[in-house]
């Protein structure tokens, strides 16, 4: 399917890791450059703009992301666009963990993937690190680095002390680790890029993109899709935006980057986060800097992530998953009801949200058989099979 008419559909051959200061072409995604400190990112040997629904996730946009032989994707992206009080907000809870960093670690873990990299060594950040984790479960061994344990939240150390696929570290980084990626690195700004390339196929007509600044990477990111489309030969005509409390320091990369600043009071955030709340809507101040900001430009949308999902909810429902894994395997097909039965810990609402979502990722299969002039619906690991 062609975008835009006239704009060719192929796909970008290949790409190679840049400094962006001394233009030299490096090996790995570092976060900067080893040989002058300059920022690091991905170009392209050629550049199209392509979405092919046939991939998943932000996949669809692979034209415009690095090729791997193997992709890791839990759904993430293709977030949903909304109106709270006349503000446009793109709602990036709608992620498999709650967070746009789920954008970034799609492309890590493809890359770890597809590279064999184990282990892989990463810097804690708080949201950062907890979808890291969630995304290389099954690929890679992790080495977190926590460099101030007082900033670690405690949910996240019982986290990781209960994996064995992790492995936590306080010193500084050991070059005999492994491959060290952390939070700002090329594949991160691939990833979080696609926000821009899902408000371009919608054809949203804004003309601000307005994002919240903590460390700058994602407004970089944003302004990164943004350069690659009009290399691919597109315009949609957006500005990115960093919103950000007044008195806080503006990053560096945003700084060198030229990207559109603007600052705001506190008092108008913890407005915005009054209305916001009182109608329902729970996010982080963070959030609601973006918010506010977008309210007072007009024509813009803001990059927000309402409805906050928290680590403990996300950690109780890999639990219940396992778990239901655990029973499908030793009981075979059995029902919701039946499924509770086994270990009534959690509720059966509880259950029947796991088990619908799990059927949903293809992780369970269904069969509704007629029990006594009723139909019952029974469930199982898919690969297992109906007999």
């Amino acid at each position: 399917m062609e975008l835009y008419p006239g704009i060719s559909i192929m796909t970008s051959r290949t790409y190679h890791f840049k400094c962006t200061l001394c233009g030299r072409v490096l090996e790995k995604p570092f976060s900067t450059c080893p040989y002058c400190g300059g920022l690091v990112v991905i170009e392209y040997s050629e550049y199209y703009f392509r979405v092919d629904k046939s991939k998943p996730g932000i996949w669809r946009y692979s034209s415009l992301l690095p090729q791997f032989t193997e992709i890791v994707s839990y759904g993430e992206g293709l977030t949903p666009i909304s109106s709270v009080d006349d503000v446009l907000v793109k709602n990036e809870k709608r992620n498999p963990t709650g967070s746009y960093s789920d954008r970034a670690s799609t492309v890590i873990a493809s890359y770890a993937k597809s590279t064999r990299i184990d282990p892989l060594v990463t810097r804690y950040v708080e949201v950062f690190t907890q979808s890291l984790l969630y995304y290389l479960r099954n690929v890679a061994r992790v080495r977190v680095l926590l460099e101030d344990l007082y900033l670690v939240s405690i949910d996240d150390l019982v986290k990781f002390m209960s994996m064995s696929s992790v492995d936590i570290k306080t010193a500084g980084v050991n070059s005999d680790w492994g491959v060290v990626i952390d939070y700002m690195n090329p594949l991160t700004v691939e990833g979080l890029k696609t926000i821009i390339f899902e408000l371009c196929e919608k054809r949203l007509n804004v003309e601000n993109i307005v994002v919240p600044m903590e460390t700058g990477v994602l407004a970089y990111s944003l302004a990164k899709g943004l350069e690659d489309l009009k290399k691919a030969g597109l315009d949609p005509g957006y500005m990115v935006v960093a919103a950000i409390i007044k008195g806080i320091q503006v990053p560096d990369i945003v700084t060198r980057s030229g990207i559109k600043v603007i600052e705001i009071e506190g008092d108008e955030v913890l407005s915005a986060l009054s209305r916001l709340l009182k109608k329902g809507f729970v996010t982080k101040p963070i959030s609601a800097v973006s918010y506010a900001v977008a309210e007072n430009l007009k024509n813009s949308v803001a990059i927000i992530t309402m409805g906050y999902k928290s680590y403990k909810v996300w950690v109780g429902r890999e639990r219940l998953r396992s778990e239901i894994i655990k029973i499908l395997k030793e009981r075979g097909a059995l029902t919701a009801y039946e499924i509770w039965k086994e270990n009534p810990t959690y509720t059966l609402r509880a259950y029947y949200k796991a088990l619908k979502s799990m059927e949903v990722k293809g992780e369970l299969c269904s069969k509704v058989v007629m029990k006594g002039g009723r139909r019952v619906k029974y469930y199982k690991l898919c690969q297992s099979g109906f007999t």
